[in-house]
C-alpha cells in the first residue's frame, strides 16, 4: 500500500502536538499537586502557636513566613510611615506602617491597617489609645524588594530594605499584618484602621487547566482519526463501485 507523503508529514505533526499538549496537561496536574502541598505547609504555620520576639528575631523571612507572631517591644511613633493608593471596595486610603522597635534593637514594620484618605490622624489616635508594646499579627517575606517616596511622603510599597535605609537603626527582613484572620475581603466600617490577614490559598485553577489541555488534545485526537483513517475509507468505498462500471 502506497503511503501518502502529506498524510505522513500531517501524522507525524497531530503526534506531535499530542505530545504537547498532553504534556501541558501533566504539568498542570503537577503544578497542582505541588501546590497542594504549599498550601498544606503554610496552613500548618499558620495554625502553629504565635511565636514571640525571642524566637521571631532568629528567623530569616523565609523561614518566619506565614507564621503568627506575639511580638513585644516599643513603637516608634516618629518615624511612622504609609502606602499611597490602597483602595477598599470604592474608597481610597493608605495603610499605616509603624515600626516596632525589638529587644535587641532591630525593627519590624507592621502593617497596622487601612484607613480612608484624610483619616490618617485619627487611625494614629485609636491605634494609641490601644494597649502599647505589643504586635500580633502575620508574619509575612515580602515579595516587594524596592520603594519610593511619593511627594506626599507615602511609599509605594511596603519594602523593608528601602524603608529601612531611612530609619535610624536596623530593620528585620520580613513584615508584619496585625490584627486577626479575615475571611473574605475586608471591608471599611467604622472601627479603623481595618486590620487583618488572610491565610494562603492557591487561586490558580491549574486543574482547570489540565481539563483544558487534555481535552484539545482529545479534540485533536478525534480529528485526526476523521482525517487520516474515517474520511479516506470513506472515499476508498465511494470510488469502488466506480472502478466495477468501468471494468
Amino acid at each position: 500500500m502506497r503511503v501518502n507523503p502529506r498524510s505522513l508529514a500531517l501524522f507525524a505533526l497531530i503526534l506531535a502536538a499530542l505530545a504537547v499538549l498532553v504534556g501541558l496537561g501533566t504539568w498542570q496536574v503537577q503544578r497542582h499537586l505541588w501546590k497542594d502541598g504549599v498550601v498544606d505547609e503554610r496552613h500548618a504555620r499558620t495554625d502553629g502557636e504565635p511565636l514571640d520576639s525571642a524566637t521571631a528575631s532568629t528567623l530569616t523571612a523565609p523561614e518566619i513566613d506565614f507564621h503568627r507572631v506575639a511580638l513585644a517591644g516599643d513603637w516608634d511613633w516618629s518615624h511612622t510611615m504609609a502606602l499611597a493608593n490602597r483602595a477598599r471596595e470604592t474608597s481610597k486610603g493608605e495603610e499605616l506602617i509603624v515600626p516596632l522597635v525589638l529587644a535587641d534593637g532591630r525593627a519590624v514594620l507592621v502593617n497596622r491597617g487601612w484607613y480612608p484618605d484624610g483619616a490618617r490622624d485619627a487611625a494614629i489616635t485609636a491605634l494609641q489609645d490601644r494597649p502599647q508594646g505589643r504586635a500580633e499579627g502575620l508574619a509575612r517575606d515580602p515579595d516587594n524588594t524596592e520603594s519610593r517616596q511619593i511627594p506626599n511622603g507615602s511609599w509605594t510599597r511596603l519594602a523593608p530594605v528601602a524603608m529601612g535605609a531611612t530609619l535610624p537603626y536596623p530593620v528585620v527582613d520580613w513584615i508584619v499584618f496585625e490584627g486577626t484572620e479575615v475571611v473574605g475581603t475586608p471591608r471599611p466600617g467604622s472601627d479603623l484602621p481595618l486590620q487583618g490577614w488572610q491565610r494562603f490559598t492557591n487561586t490558580t485553577p491549574h486543574v482547570q487547566y489540565a481539563i483544558t489541555w487534555y481535552g484539545l488534545a482529545v479534540a485533536l485526537a478525534v480529528i485526526a482519526v476523521v482525517r487520516l483513517v474515517v474520511a479516506p475509507r470513506r472515499a476508498a468505498r465511494a470510488a469502488r463501485p466506480v472502478e466495477r462500471a468501468e471494468g
